[in-house]
């Protein structure tokens, strides 16, 4: 996260410096250039391009925001909240709420590297997290745990009922 505003301010400071002289060179002549217009110049450009930044930014953050909360919304083929069979097991397995949220994003499908981005960690963490789940529930991998979810929200809503039985 630091690495993207320190990006963002070297972009709007390089972009205000275009702007300035620019500015200075084709619409001011020579004589009538001093320190007060030139720092002038510099700040209102420093602070229209910093404000692009930002609405940009938060415009990119809201769709991305959306994108993944759509993701994580149950379908119609998930009966039973995957949320909810992680948070009932997350008590007895002694999980912490970041490792529950790990728990749960993995039983939604997400990839290691998505659920760092979504929680803003390292993957490293996320393996680290994942390893602790797998020993505190008696689970061996993402897979077991997914299957694992995947039983009980089966399991909640009883056997469906066959076309066939119903002849």
């Amino acid at each position: 996260m630091l690495r993207i505003w320190f990006s963002g301010i070297v972009l709007v400071t390089v972009v205000g410096i275009v702007g300035t002289f620019s500015v200075l060179y084709f619409v001011f002549p020579l004589a009538a250039i001093g320190l007060t217009r030139v720092f002038g110049l510099f700040a209102l450009f420093f602070g229209l391009s910093g404000v692009v930044a930002c609405v940009s930014f938060a415009l990119s953050k809201a769709y991305s925001d959306n994108h993944f909360k759509q993701r994580l919304a149950p379908r119609v083929e998930e009966p039973e909240e995957k949320t909810a069979v992680i948070l009932r097991n997350a008590l007895k397995w002694g999980l912490s709420r970041a490792e529950a949220d790990v728990a749960i994003f993995v039983a939604k499908g997400f990839s290691n590297s998505e659920i760092a981005d979504m929680r803003g960690c390292a993957v490293a963490t996320v393996k680290s997290q994942l390893g602790k789940i797998y020993q505190k529930s008696g689970l061996g991998s993402r897979y077991q745990l997914i299957t694992f979810v995947a039983d009980e929200v089966y399991i909640s809503h009883g056997e469906p009922k066959d076309s066939k039985s119903e002849l």
